[in-house]
């Protein structure tokens, strides 16, 4: 990366960092998400919408709380694909190798707000009650002490996204990644600890200004960047 790129890239995460609402609603969750397909950009963003609605509807039905998302778009790495050609004298077929760009994937950097576990509302209720209904829709005592009850946060994530969004979601285990952010330990190789170390990550492709646009999605992230 050259000096010019690593300055514009130091001024929007500073930015992202002291200036968006997450300096003031720190994110505790970190979501990656695959998609089925190869979806255009345009595509993804709507899909974003679908799923903030999702979360919104689960966790604030009532809309009294604040619930701020950060979405980051990242293309995969560039993919070689084994391709049958015609010559085009003979038609003989010939097999060669193409370099295809990488399929994009979504990365939501989410700042929940506190859960009364004890209390759910009424869409939360009815969504453990299709993850839990040999217990009545009352998830297991192990969920739910104070311990344990961010994986029952996590996990309740994972269904309703993937319960409602099943159009546009990859199949398999690792097509939704959601992990709780840990603020004592450097967050993978950016060697910056807890929601600054994801950010960091998310924003590792934006090279230049112009990319800001390209990779933070701007009509569903209400983090306040304008």
């Amino acid at each position: 990366m050259f000096p010019q790129s690593k300055r514009d890239l130091k001024k929007i995460r500073d930015y992202l960092i002291n200036e968006s609402d997450f300096s003031k609603h720190n994110p505790e969750w970190f979501i990656s998400i695959s998609y089925l397909y190869p979806y255009t950009r345009d595509e993804i963003i709507k899909f974003h919408k679908r799923i903030s609605d999702v979360i919104n509807d689960t966790f604030d039905p009532y809309h009294l709380n604040i619930i701020c998302k950060g979405y980051f778009i990242e293309k995969g790495q560039k993919k070689i694909k084994t391709k049958i050609s015609k010559t085009t004298i003979t038609q003989t077929n010939y097999v060669h190798d193409e370099l295809i760009d990488g399929q994009l994937g979504s990365h939501l950097i989410l700042s929940l707000p506190s859960i009364p576990i004890d209390y759910p509302n009424k869409n939360l209720r009815k969504v453990w009650l299709k993850m839990f209904p040999e217990f009545d829709g009352i998830p297991p005592k192990k969920l739910l002490s104070e311990e344990e009850n961010k994986q029952l946060i996590a996990d309740t994530l994972e269904y309703v996204i993937r319960d409602r969004c099943p159009a546009f979601i990859a199949h398999g285990d690792q097509s939704i990644d959601i992990q709780l952010i840990d603020e004592r330990i450097p967050f993978l190789n950016t060697g910056e600890k807890g929601w600054k170390g994801v950010l960091h990550y998310c924003t590792k492709q934006m090279f230049c200004k112009d990319q800001f646009l390209n990779v933070l999605d701007t009509n569903n992230s209400n983090i306040s960047v304008a």
